[in-house]
């Protein structure tokens, strides 16, 4: 079971967490400059490549009319940016910290400067972009052909609690925030919830954990 569960969700990738991908940057964090922001705080685009250092940041879209849908989460060790940075038009997405950050810009100049000294950094982010487009094309698509349940299995199935016996799962978000993370409404989340917690699938909530109870049905719906 360990085994299963430590490779789940590695097939789809949707709804995954970016974290630790460009660990190798903090080598070169002395030609950046050091900012920090406090929880909240929306960070400016198209001026900076950013590198997080510390705390935690969310990509989120907004629509026209200002309705807005979370894309995904970034933790320390990850740069982000990297869209407007390198294709400077009018966004319709933004970052905000989820938490106080601890993050360094590069400018630029500053890329010059890696791109001569550092290739190998040139590549760790374009596998980084690459991985970040792949989360981004399954969980659209899972958007759009899974049912509210196995999206759900599949974010759950991401953050597994490495060794956790029974299996539990630490949500590491709000439910407002994960229903908006998965394209629905809060209450058909919240359905979809009480009504596997009555059929034994998912243990009681507590908290933003949760213990999955019956292991092998959740992974054939998390594996779909």
């Amino acid at each position: 079971m360990e085994k299963r569960a430590k490779g789940v969700g590695g097939r789809s990738m949707a709804f995954k967490e970016m974290r630790d991908m460009n660990s190798d940057w903090r080598s070169v964090l002395h030609l950046g400059k050091k900012i920090i922001w406090p929880k909240g705080h929306r960070v400016p685009f198209g001026q900076a490549l950013f590198f997080l250092e510390h705390g935690k940041v969310r990509l989120t879209h907004q629509s026209l009319e200002g309705l807005e849908k979370i894309l995904w989460y970034i933790h320390e060790g990850c740069v982000f940016g990297e869209t407007p940075f390198f294709d400077p038009m009018p966004a319709e997405s933004f970052f905000s910290c989820v938490t106080d950050c601890v993050i360094y810009s590069f400018s630029q100049e500053n890329l010059k400067n890696i791109c001569q000294e550092r290739p190998d950094l040139l590549v760790n982010l374009l596998c980084s972009m690459s991985r970040k487009l792949r989360v981004l094309s399954n969980q659209a698509s899972s958007l759009y052909l899974d049912s509210v349940l196995v999206r759900t299995c599949k974010f759950m199935a991401q953050r597994i609690i490495p060794g956790s016996d029974p299996l539990t799962v630490d949500l590491g978000i709000s439910k407002l925030e994960m229903a908006s993370l998965l394209g629905v409404h809060r209450i058909s989340l919240y359905k979809v919830v009480r009504e596997q917690e009555r059929s034994g699938l998912f243990g009681p909530f507590c908290g933003t954990t949760v213990t999955i109870l019956r292991p092998d049905e959740f992974f054939k719906l998390a594996e779909c």
